[in-house]
């Protein structure tokens, strides 16, 4: 096999491989719900993982606030350790991202 035949090859497996993943894509009527599997995912794996990066963010909140006031920058440190894991547990529907 010549290296011409082996680069053709190379991209016909590719094409090939990649195709059959592609019409749940193309020809999704809704993308907007949630799938079954992404609810369940979000029930079982997401929404337990955000619960306890809330606790962890609050803790680590708790211990950086002093050098945050010192910096000015509580504002941002608390929005980023606290607001945003309790918006992504506790405030989005249930499978959306």
């Amino acid at each position: 096999m010549s290296v011409r035949e082996g680069i053709v090859l190379g991209i016909v497996v590719i094409v090939l491989v990649s195709f059959p993943g592609a019409p749940p894509v193309i020809w999704a009527e809704d993308m907007d719900k949630p799938t079954g599997t992404e609810i369940t995912f979000d029930f079982v794996i997401a929404r337990p993982l955000g619960i306890v990066s809330c606790a962890l963010g609050a803790t680590i909140f708790v211990a950086t606030f002093p050098f945050a006031i010192a910096t000015g920058s509580a504002k941002n440190t608390a929005h980023a350790l606290v607001a945003e894991p309790y918006n992504f547990t506790f405030d989005r529907g249930l499978g959306e991202y």
